[in-house]
């Protein structure tokens, strides 16, 4: 599992809650560690302002501490084609670890499962069972088993599955039924011609033997096909029964797993079934992994750091079930226990930013001018601009300290544009929209930009499209870009609304759940622009 450490406030975040959690993760992020910053719930639009301010993307959006299945360590999966023998089978999990194979399509898309058991099982079944079996073998997959080379290929193929040892001599041999099997030989031109004019539908000859001209004619002519291969008899004999394909006989049933599913979830659904391994699948239908029991008993819990409570009622769903780095916080001390030591940090101050300020201080690191806007903005909000009757001489200093770092002059018009900040979609103009807060990029030749906002009700969006697409439109025409997108992201996370134009416009099509018309679309899933849109556009626009 990744040691990353998520960084979260309370439910129904306020500034504090917001900025404390991307300012410590920072610091994290600087002195060693791998950090994110998560919200539990909507940002209010005081917050946006601030991160709009100081040039921050909206934290992750996690209400639930559970590990999912993509954050522990699985094994790595065995794929094999559907098409391939139980001969091959064998070979491959021989190689694996969890003794189960992966059985895909042409489309690489799960569609089975084949296990120990299901290759063994084949072996105490009845005679006829066995050969409708070997029925379906072709040709080619036969030849392959056996090590051999085609000689001559009817133009159809089709036995009955039966498989002979022809070791009898001349008359002897006939009173076996060769009608539409596969017959072994090892010498004898007049035994390959006997078993061909027998109506045997596959001649295989071992041991290094040669078909004649006159035995290909009469193969021909007969409809048999002929194999040559160096083994004996009785090798051949046992690898020929295990040309068929594992489709035949693997498992379809699956039970299979989605990566963000949570482990303790999936933990109960694995005690209703016997299966050893499991498919793990990601939100394309992928196979990315496989998964036992044994990993859902030991794996290592998701880490968290608490900022602005201390409290279980406040705190992320299911907190009981993560590992707790540290408590960094100004309330009251809160029910939220651990069974091992953490780092504790409470302070009698305005604002939990004032304590990471000190804590920026104490490891020698000067905040960047973002940074410090943040934690300002934050010791503003919670104080009332220093008015509160919870505002110390720390909150004071703090905020003295950051704003000459931010560039921040006069504080009290600062505060009170801050405190006052509420955006209403209808009350912008489409270019206020778009440049709120837009991000550009280039990737290779290709330039791009992307653009988020949020709403709360669709109708705001619905309102405004209309001119909005307009105008993005003649801004993507006139910038030149490759890609213009602007996302209206829901304030609860329920989804991204999508407005994209340009040549790689297409791209978005492709990627986001449901597509109204060519350039607009909504993905219920989409909420972050920095870790879940970025990531799939670059992946794309690498591969163009």
């Amino acid at each position: 599992m990744s040691d990353v450490i998520y960084v979260t406030g309370h439910k129904h975040p306020d500034s504090d809650s917001i900025c404390s959690a991307i300012a410590y993760a920072n610091l994290l992020n600087l002195t060693g560690s791998e950090a994110i910053a998560c919200r539990q719930g909507p940002l209010n639009e005081e917050s946006k302002f601030i991160l709009r301010r100081f040039h921050q993307e909206n934290p992750l959006l996690l209400t639930d501490a559970r590990a999912m299945i993509r954050d522990i360590h699985i094994d790595e999966p065995t794929l094999i084609s559907k098409n391939a023998t139980v001969h091959h089978a064998w070979h491959v999990m021989l190689r694996t670890q969890n003794r189960s194979l992966f059985v895909v399509d042409e489309n690489n898309q799960l569609c089975g499962v084949c296990t120990n058991s299901n290759l063994s099982a084949y072996r105490l079944q009845q005679a006829r069972d066995i050969e409708k079996l070997m029925a379906t073998a072709n040709l080619a997959d036969i030849s392959h088993t056996i090590g051999g080379d085609i000689a001559y290929e009817p133009p159809v193929f089709e036995t009955n599955g039966c498989v002979h040892i022809i070791t009898l001599e001349g008359e002897e041999a006939r009173i076996f039924n060769l009608k539409d099997a596969i017959c072994i030989i090892s010498s004898g031109v007049e035994r390959q011609r006997m078993v061909i004019n027998n109506g045997a539908k596959c001649l295989i000859l071992t041991c290094g033997i040669k078909a004649d001209k006159d035995i290909i004619d009469l193969a021909k002519e007969k409809g048999c096909a002929i194999v040559e291969t160096r083994d004996d008899s009785m090798h051949t004999a046992q690898a020929i029964m295990e040309s068929y394909t594992i489709d035949k006989i693997m498992t379809k049933n699956v039970i299979s797993f989605v990566n963000n599913e949570y482990v303790n979830d999936v933990a109960a659904k694995m005690t209703k079934s016997r299966v050893r391994s499991y498919p793990v699948l990601d939100e394309e239908g992928n196979i990315v992994g496989a998964i036992s029991r044994y990993h859902t008993l030991n794996y290592q819990k998701r880490k968290f750091v608490l900022v602005d409570h201390s409290a279980k009622n406040q705190s992320i769903n299911h907190v009981d079930d993560a590992e707790i780095q540290a408590i960094i916080d100004h309330h009251h001390i809160g029910d939220i226990t651990t069974d091992y030591p953490i780092n504790y940090r409470n302070v009698k101050c305005g604002c939990t930013c004032t304590i990471i300020t000190g804590m920026y201080q104490e490891n020698g690191i000067e905040p960047d001018q973002d940074m410090a806007g943040l934690l300002m903005s934050a010791i503003l909000s919670d104080t009332l601009n220093l008015k509160s009757a919870t505002t110390t001489d720390l909150d004071k200093n703090a905020v003295k300290y950051l704003a000459e770092i931010a560039g921040v002059t006069d504080i009290d018009a600062y505060a009170t544009e801050m405190l006052g900040a509420s955006v209403d979609l209808k009350e912008s103009s489409p270019k206020d929209i778009l440049y709120r807060d837009l991000k550009t990029y280039e990737i290779g030749k290709y330039k791009f930009a992307i653009g988020q906002t949020n709403y709360s009700h669709m109708e705001e969006v619905q309102m405004i499209l209309p001119a909005f697409r307009d105008y993005i439109q003649k801004e993507q025409e006139e910038k030149h870009l490759d890609l213009l997108v602007m996302l209206f992201t829901h304030v609860a996370g329920e989804g991204s609304v999508f407005v994209h134009f340009g040549p790689l416009s297409y791209i978005i099509s492709d990627t986001i759940e449901t597509n109204f018309d060519e350039h607009t679309g909504f993905d219920s899933k989409i909420i972050s622009r920095k870790q879940q849109l970025m990531p799939k556009i670059s992946q794309l626009v690498k591969n163009l």
